[in-house]
């Protein structure tokens, strides 16, 4: 993107806002935990790079503010999905091991069994320890461990990467039309006699 900042802005001056939109400027959708001076530096940032000029341009401007951090909190949910199969993960690993040639009926038993060590796995880091090299010895590495994680969450990390998708592309729309916009008054400009 091509676009051009206009002179004397200052993204720590949230005067600059005009007053009609500066009640849209605060970070009302942040969710508990959420960090609201972060969401402030990506907001200034985002001013800073875009450098709203007009009346839509800061409505676009704060659109894309809230998109940017739509765009990391799914990037940072993606991260906490991943981990939290983490424990889905251990426990297919550790069945896979442990049923092998059980019968049916001792099944119920083993998925039990199972389940307490993933949760002493979770829970202990001793127990954490003596699974992780269990599993290393029978060849499930950090990249197999990976992949399993990847098949656990695969319905929830598709979620999210539709949305994040979805953010990246509004995002992207709207830069376009901000330096579609300034060309096409640049271009006016320059037709106008001076």
């Amino acid at each position: 993107m091509n676009l051009q900042p206009h002179d004397g802005f200052d993204a720590s001056n949230t005067a600059a806002i005009p007053n009609e939109l500066s009640a849209f400027c605060e970070p009302s959708f942040l969710l508990p935990g959420e960090n609201r001076q972060q969401f402030e530096v990506i907001r200034n940032l985002m001013m800073e790079e875009v450098r709203p000029q007009t009346s839509i341009e800061w409505l676009w401007t704060l659109d894309l503010v809230e998109l940017s951090w739509e765009i990391l909190r799914y990037q940072r949910l993606k991260q906490r999905v991943l981990h939290a199969y983490r424990y889905d993960a251990i426990k297919a690993i550790l069945l896979q091991l442990d049923g092998a040639g059980i019968p049916a009926q001792d099944l119920p038993n083993l998925k039990l069994q199972v389940g307490r060590s993933a949760a002493a796995w979770r829970d202990d880091p001793e127990a954490a320890d003596e699974i992780e090299a269990r599993l290393r010895r029978h060849g499930f590495d950090d990249g197999a461990l990976n992949a399993e994680i990847f098949c656990q969450a695969r319905s929830a990390f598709a979620s999210f990467e539709k949305l994040l998708h979805a953010a990246q592309n509004r995002r992207m729309r709207l830069l376009r039309e901000i330096n579609s916009r300034r060309q096409a008054a640049n271009a006016r400009r320059s037709k106008t006699p001076s």
